[in-house]
């Protein structure tokens, strides 16, 4: 199989040959029921920056419009966003890439996995539910994003069906196994076509909440999505074997991990790499950037889920922003399965069900409950047990405007690290076009 990699140059054309260069569609017949399956982490209402985090509208645009090129008028765009976390949902999230606008204009339809139906399937002796839709459409496209991830380096074409399965099996994953499990989910699930979103690519992913954008102007593309998973992972600066997903897959199935092997039309790879940092640190990125010491967050490891790391970490960024410089003792806050270190004159605070659970005999911490906990609700009860009475209620009533403003979706929070987003490479219109070109559009339409 043959692995495209070229030069985004803004046009749809540059979509449309990396599709042909790894001959995307040869297999393709225009009567095929098509599903498209993007990377929208979340959407909630606190306007982060997508650049990096989430599937681009151009690169669903160009993709719909060679589809229509090939004749193929029974399109689907599919996906199950993170939920829970600061009112996330698929619905917003397809607004909130621009890709709801793009469908719109192409005739695709849209579809929240989390609606179900959902098929049990044995990944192992593990039984999960993957969308019915996932599973019975004709020609799987799948359309990750170019990112790094604190749990399994490399977040690529074969982490993105995980956003096929159901909530439950979401969470079974971090719990049985997740690297072994997105290995087997990927011997079930099998994609017709990857192509991966290098318009952006995210250091210290999955979030822009943590990670650091970059311009890299790149779609990588293959009928093989081993193949191009191993491309991806070479350009963000890791050695495929590296990837533990991609290391049991090749054992499995008598893959080579040596990149030499995999034939590459267009761009040459050597050039092209990276060296992007993936694991991150919390504490470092968020809290001291607020004045904030004496708190930390200890690594989870990978049996942390989704919507506990992205509300925690949400969470602690809105809480530096809105309560600044602030000095603590010695606090750690332990999230997934971390099993507590009991250190003298430390105070713990357990973060969700499977941190509280996985420390029952722990009688000295203090929990924050839930599977996840709800961000306003961890707000609230860090300033209950971080703060003093009088200091919680001077914060609240000095910080209220701004925790309205998030709640309401017109306050960001804004963060230091955000203002780099405003530079020239980093394009809004690649997820929402300005009205200008919205209402130009419209009348070249009518003409």
């Amino acid at each position: 199989m043959t692995v495209s990699i070229v030069k985004f140059d803004g046009s749809l054309e540059s979509i449309g040959r990396a599709i042909e260069l790894c001959a995307g569609f040869n297999k393709l017949n225009k009567n095929d029921r098509v599903l498209i399956k993007p990377n929208i982490t979340f959407s909630g209402w606190v306007p982060i920056p997508p650049y990096g985090m989430v599937t681009t509208s151009k690169m669903i645009e160009g993709i719909l419009w060679k589809l229509a090129e090939h004749g193929c008028n029974n399109i689907s765009i599919g996906e199950g966003t993170v939920t829970g976390v600061m009112g996330s949902n698929t619905t917003r999230g397809y607004k909130y890439t621009g890709i709801a606008r793009i469908a719109k204009r192409y005739g695709a339809k849209l579809i929240d996995f989390h609606k179900g139906p959902f098929e049990s399937r044995e990944l192992g002796e593990v039984k999960v539910g993957i969308s019915k839709f996932a599973l019975e459409t004709d020609f799987l496209i799948n359309v990750p994003v170019l990112k790094t991830h604190p749990l399994v380096k490399a977040s690529l074409g074969f982490k993105n069906l995980k956003g096929c399965l159901n909530v439950a099996s979401r969470k079974t994953f971090h719990m049985k196994g997740l690297e072994h499990l997105i290995c087997l989910l990927n011997q079930v699930l099998k994609c017709d076509l990857t192509i991966i979103d290098g318009i952006y690519m995210l250091e210290k992913g999955p979030d822009a909440m943590v990670g650091v954008a970059h311009r890299k102007n790149l779609i990588i593309a293959s009928s093989d999505t081993f193949a191009c998973d191993c491309v991806g992972a070479t350009i963000l600066g890791f050695e495929p074997a590296q990837i533990g997903y991609l290391n049991e897959y090749a054992k499995m199935h008598d893959r080579s991990l040596d990149i030499s092997t995999i034939q590459i039309a267009g761009e040459g790879i050597e050039a092209l790499k990276e060296k992007l940092e993936w694991e991150i640190d919390p504490k470092k990125e968020l809290l001291e950037l607020a004045g904030i010491t004496g708190l930390s967050i200890p690594y989870p490891g990978e049996q942390i889920c989704s919507g506990c790391y992205a509300n925690l970490i949400y969470s602690l960024g809105i809480f530096g922003k809105v309560i600044p410089n602030l000095n603590f003792d010695d606090i750690k806050i332990y999230s997934g399965r971390n099993q507590v270190q009991n250190e003298p004159g430390q105070k713990k605070i357990l973060y969700g069900n499977c941190a509280i659970k996985s420390n029952g005999k722990e009688k000295t911490a203090a929990n924050i409950a839930g599977c996840p906990p709800k961000t306003t609700t961890t707000l609230l009860l860090l300033m209950r047990m971080l703060l003093s009475r009088f200091r919680m209620i001077k914060a609240l009533s000095l910080g209220s405007p701004k925790l309205i403003g998030l709640r309401a979706g017109i306050y960001s929070g804004n963060l230091p690290k955000w203002k780099r987003y405003r530079l020239p490479e980093f394009d809004r219109s690649h997820f929402r076009q300005p009205l200008w070109q919205r209402i130009s559009g419209v009348f070249s339409r009518q003409h």
